[in-house]
């Protein structure tokens, strides 16, 4: 369970004195809109923190919200106290110390095509020893962040792995790939991604409706997503080069 900060006065409790007492607390989050640069960023973030969500994956709680003016903003429960910056998260140390977790990151980015895992947006307690991680910032996945280019990189990146960072998929090569050593978790994870079902699918791509998306390219979202889902066992095992250090891959279906 991740632990986030905030900030609550006793003279703003709610109810009677009791063990079910409400505060009002403050918390901090962080914002962000579409922009030129990122004229996506909204659906790729929402549409990737709901499936981390149901995923049970380690993403801070947000929300999309409406400013006089503004069309929408994704804003994410800010972690660490005050401006403490995100630790120095070694993915190789990572890897080993939560070889489980890494495992399910690793599945995640490559059912939304995330091409831009790197260790600036994972965050770890401790980073010579982690025990817990946060995963944030997937403004560049599914979409990508050029515009009105959303549906082709959907199509391009189908049955690509989409995280190795070749000429092809572009941005970052995924940085828990080349230390992943065993290949003992990928099916519990691939089973939950099998498990996302259609409905939740279709009603997180359909909350995005007037967030300057086209219904097409929801359509094509949903597409790309249930057929990634039902296809992750195949795109893993096309792409087993790409772990260099799982050396054993047990019995697959």
């Amino acid at each position: 369970m991740s632990r986030f900060w905030y900030a609550f006065t006793a003279q703003e409790r709610f109810g009677n004195p009791g063990v079910n007492d409400a505060w009002v607390l403050t918390s901090q989050s962080i914002g962000k809109e579409n922009s030129p640069e990122s004229p996506y960023l909204l659906a790729n973030e929402w549409i990737c923190g709901r499936i981390a969500q149901f995923l049970c994956l380690p993403i801070p709680p947000f929300a999309m919200m409406r400013r006089p003016g503004m069309r929408g903003m994704f804003a994410s429960l800010r972690f660490g106290k005050g401006d403490q910056p995100p630790s120095d998260c070694d993915p190789e140390i990572l890897a080993r110390a939560q070889p489980r977790i890494s495992t399910g990151i690793v599945l995640f980015d490559a059912l939304i095509a995330n091409s831009d895992r790197h260790v600036g947006n994972l965050y770890v307690d401790r980073p010579s020893r982690p025990r817990r991680v946060i995963i944030f910032d997937h403004d560049r996945a599914m979409f990508g962040s050029f515009d009105r280019y959303g549906i082709r990189r959907l199509t391009e990146m189908r049955d690509r792995l989409a995280m190795s960072g070749g000429s092809r998929s572009g941005g970052w090569r995924h940085c828990l790939m080349d230390y992943l050593e065993t290949s003992e978790h990928f099916s519990e994870w691939i089973d939950r991604i099998a498990q996302v079902p259609e409905w939740f699918i279709r009603h997180t791509c359909g909350e995005l409706n007037g967030l300057n998306i086209e219904p097409e390219e929801l359509e094509a979202a949903i597409d790309f997503l249930i057929y990634r889902r039902d296809r992750m066992w195949l795109i893993v095992n096309e792409n087993r080069d790409e772990f260099p250090r799982i050396s054993s891959w047990g019995l697959y279906p």
